[in-house]
């Protein structure tokens, strides 16, 4: 067995082990429900350990991104749903933050939350390129460059951007606020969505969990999930297929 399927191998342990821990912690010592439980347990354990998991399996390897593509839309939409199953059981979409605003409060959330999400990449981008750190040949490889790939990494930009905001800050934040209270909620909840992207690399996490936090606070702020996934979405859109290849720093570019 390679060094990296080893790796892989404990993690998908761990996960397992931190799942069931924090699962009892949650029903028994938190008082949650237990459809509740398990799942932020899922959510905060086993979908960021096996995103690490990954990171080893695939080193060397060439990814198909349709493949690839699929998968995560398929992943995403089926995380997305059992949030707002599991989430909108008693008070419906205002449960999990599904509130409407009027139009010029949505247009201008929206706006702030994405530029901030932009400026966030622009920036790690040119202290990277300074710096001479490399984005990760996951990420690198991901990006799409075909006209049937910009496709069908659009419909993952939506999965993305409706799957992981309503379970990472609709869901999350205000489930497990209960246990620690709404900055702690978000806090945990933020750290973990940087962790799932362990494929860009720790520079990517970092971004990651500071874009994280930023539709946190939009979130919170707004008082309606619909911003962010509005934003997320957009930032998805466009640093992946309008300005995403600007924004790789590759061997040849780093100085």
């Amino acid at each position: 067995m390679s060094s990296g399927h080893g790796l892989a191998k404990a993690l998908a342990w761990a996960a397992g082990v931190v799942f069931c821990g924090l699962a009892l912690g949650l029903f028994s010592g938190a008082g949650l429900p237990l459809v509740d439980a398990v799942l932020l347990s899922f959510l905060l354990a086993v979908v960021p350990m096996l995103a690490m998991a990954q990171v080893p399996l695939a080193d060397g390897l060439e990814i198909e991104r349709m493949p690839a593509y699929w998968s995560s839309i398929v992943t995403l939409v089926v995380l997305g749903l059992a949030c707002w199953l599991v989430g909108s059981r008693n008070g419906g979409g205002a449960a999990l933050g599904l509130v409407p605003l009027p139009a010029d409060a949505l247009l201008g959330w929206t706006i702030l939350l994405c530029a901030a999400g932009l400026a966030i990449i622009v920036v790690f981008h040119a202290g990277a390129r300074s710096l001479g750190v490399l984005d990760s040949d996951l990420l690198v490889q991901l990006l799409p460059t075909t006209g049937r790939e910009r496709g069908a990494f659009a419909l993952l930009s939506v999965a993305a951007g409706t799957g992981e905001e309503l379970a990472y800050r609709g869901y999350v934040i205000l489930f497990l606020a209960p246990v620690v209270g709404v900055v702690g909620a978000a806090v945990i909840s933020t750290a973990v969505f940087g962790v799932m992207h362990a494929y860009q690399g720790i520079i990517g996490i970092i971004r990651t969990a500071l874009m994280g936090g930023v539709l946190a606070w939009g979130f919170l702020a707004a008082g309606s999930l619909w911003p962010a996934i509005l934003a997320h979405t957009l930032i998805d859109l466009i640093a992946g297929i309008a300005i995403g290849d600007r924004l790789l720093v590759r061997r040849s570019d780093a100085s």
